[in-house]
């Protein structure tokens, strides 16, 4: 139920993006995806022609495209996924990680503000929280330690003041270690999932830094959309919500689980601990 509503997504053909466009097709909305796709896929959405969703290939750092798009098609709702989600990359491509993460969310609020947007959903992170203690809460104040987290916080804060001034609702979410069917399986840099999944299937060594003993929670993307859909209805306005599983698991378990899901019996290469990890 509920009403159908006119809903902008960028990153929208990517991973975790295209999954949500899914829901709000099921749910009845009127969908437009804005993608550069040097992340995602046009293959990622639904293919159903009547279904198909409009899809504006271009990249969020162009304000001029993006621009034009907000004006022709005037959301209600825009759903922010677009980013550079290499984390741990960030301190060697400090300008790219600035530009995607920061650059091309001013270049969507500012239309969404412009055309007269209701609700901005931003997908930040939990890199927002850095150095803090686990468990992480919403209201803690965060201490980022990269520029990815940095980029992601600043965002967030932007939102703050924004919306003070212009008079708009939004939602910061801040998923963690999602993982799933669209992942970007070729991608060194995230996830361990697919890391160690990628290289069980291709019969190459996988490493575990440390004694295998320490513990993670994975966020599969079906209960991830669900969440992000959620934030369409919730009623609280301008808030922020982890979005994370509350099972934790060893990543010696995880080898375990990758092994039998595989069906291939090879055991993890232990490293030497990492550290701040």
């Amino acid at each position: 139920g509920g009403k159908k509503m006119k809903i902008l997504v960028t990153g929208g053909a990517g991973f975790i993006g295209s999954h949500l466009v899914d829901k709000l097709m099921q749910g009845g909305h009127e969908v437009v995806v804005i993608d550069d796709l040097s992340g995602g896929t046009l293959d990622n959405l639904p293919i159903n022609a009547l279904d198909m969703p409009t899809s504006y290939v271009t990249d969020c750092r162009n304000a001029d495209a993006i621009d034009t798009v907000f004006r022709e098609v005037k959301p209600e709702i825009v759903y922010h996924l677009a980013a550079n989600a290499a984390e741990n990359k960030a301190q060697f491509s400090p300008i790219d990680i600035t530009s995607r993460n920061y650059s091309a969310f001013i270049n969507t609020l500012t239309p969404f503000i412009k055309y007269g947007g209701k609700k901005f959903i931003f997908t930040s992170s939990i890199a927002v929280y850095g150095a803090l203690q686990t468990p992480f809460k919403e209201n803690a104040k965060p201490e980022p330690e990269d520029l990815y987290g940095i980029s992601k916080l600043a965002a967030e804060q932007t939102l703050a003041v924004m919306a003070k001034v212009h008079d708009f609702r939004y939602i910061i979410a801040r998923p963690h270690n999602v993982y799933g069917p669209r992942q970007n399986m070729t991608d060194p840099y995230r996830n361990v999932v697919t890391i160690w999944m990628n290289a069980l299937l291709r019969g190459k060594p996988y490493h575990i830094y440390g004694d295998g003993n320490q513990v993670r929670c994975f966020s599969y993307i079906d209960d991830v959309a669900n969440a992000l859909m959620e934030c369409l209805t919730v009623p609280t306005i301008n808030w922020t919500y982890n979005i994370g599983a509350d099972t934790q698991y060893t990543l010696n378990d995880l080898a375990r689980v990758l092994q039998r899901v595989t069906g291939i019996k090879q055991e993890p290469v232990y490293l030497p601990a990492r550290p701040q990890e």
